[in-house]
């Protein structure tokens, strides 16, 4: 009877495969997992981790860079601040107001359109849901949600309202829409509240 010749570069090959295997489950494991606290506030404005927690992908580090609460206290009506997690962005939040004064910097017609176009975002308004159950102007796109707030008093910057935006098109593969619709009212008039006290009136 003739015996099975065993091959030692078979079984060699086979382990190598298997190693590799185990060691790219180890590393997408890794990977997948979120290693740093959520914080308890986004650019310097309030939070509840749990309800946000989706938007935080994972990984080790987090930073936030940008436009934050100022020496004088209070956050600029304009400006961008963005988070990074290992050292790329994911998420962005973007504010500037609108305002009808030819000497100042602005869009100078309310709503999320004409501030989308002087901010540079490059969306199509047709692509995205315009949240009816508002008293304010919202749009939510997967990755994207703006929101437009009149000022019910006259500005002392000028401003006729003010434009807040998160931006998650970092991540162009997830619809993060029912989040964003959620947080995207709240978080602009808790930053809004945030800003000097005559830059714009909502009530």
């Amino acid at each position: 009877m003739r015996q099975a010749i065993r091959r030692p570069g078979r079984i060699l090959l086979a382990s190598t495969i298997a190693v590799f295997a185990i060691q790219g489950c180890s590393v997408e494991s890794a990977s997948s997992s979120r290693d740093y606290p959520i914080p308890a506030t986004l650019c310097d404005v309030k939070i509840e981790p749990e309800e946000v927690e989706e938007i935080f992908p994972p990984g080790q580090s987090i930073e936030t860079v940008g436009d934050g609460v100022s020496r004088y206290g209070w956050i600029d009506s304009g400006g961008r601040c963005t988070v990074f997690i290992d050292d790329k962005p994911v998420i962005a939040v973007d504010s500037f107001g609108s305002t009808d004064e030819p000497r100042s910097s602005g869009p100078r017609i309310p709503g999320i359109e004409p501030y989308l176009q002087f901010r540079s975002f490059d969306l199509d308004l047709t692509e995205s849901e315009l949240v009816a159950d508002s008293e304010y102007e919202i749009r939510v796109w997967n990755n994207f949600a703006a929101i437009h707030i009149p000022c019910t008093q006259p500005s002392g910057m000028g401003y006729t309202g003010m434009n807040v935006a998160i931006d998650l098109r970092e991540d162009e593969d997830r619809d993060f829409s029912d989040t964003l619709k959620d947080i995207i009212e709240p978080y602009a008039l808790d930053r809004l509240d945030k800003m000097a006290p005559d830059v714009c009136v909502t009530d």
